[in-house]
């Protein structure tokens, strides 16, 4: 059976959010994952393998900071520019520019470091770190059907 690599999933499980997030937000978020005593049991990841996770993600922060930042600028400039009360559609096509720039160089840096930690990992690992991921999407689908 073949694993569904989505951006989407590449984000939460290599810890997007705890290389770009306040360090306050880590914890709430359960990042960095491969700090997590129970997901480290049950990924069953050495010390070694831990280290070299951390590694990886240490050699991207800054980049995904920057990226982070970039496309959160571009995002904010488009939307002042959306509630003006004329929409000027030359001065917004530069931006939408730099937004999709932004976005692409995101997803390619954190495309880049997950095939890294990818390696890092055991495809028995990867599996079971795939199936954890699964399990908690869906606990947070159905979390907040009930809330509503």
């Amino acid at each position: 059976m073949k694993t569904l690599f989505t951006p989407a999933f590449v984000c939460l499980v290599l810890g997007l959010a705890s290389a770009a997030a306040p360090a306050h937000a880590q914890s709430a978020a359960g990042f960095p994952w491969w700090s997590n005593p129970v997901l480290v049991k049950e990924v069953n990841l050495t010390p070694d393998q831990t280290e070299k996770i951390r590694q990886i993600v240490r050699s991207y922060r800054d980049r995904l900071f920057d990226a982070r930042n970039g496309v959160q600028k571009a995002e904010a400039q488009l939307e002042d520019m959306m509630n003006d009360d004329v929409v000027d559609q030359n001065a917004a096509k530069p931006v939408i520019d730099q937004l999709a720039a932004g976005r692409s160089n995101l997803t390619h840096l954190v495309t880049e470091m997950s095939l890294q930690v990818r390696g890092v990992l055991t495809v028995s690992q990867w599996r079971q770190l795939v199936r954890l991921w699964r399990e908690s999407q869906k606990k947070k689908l159905a979390d907040t059907q009930v809330a509503q």
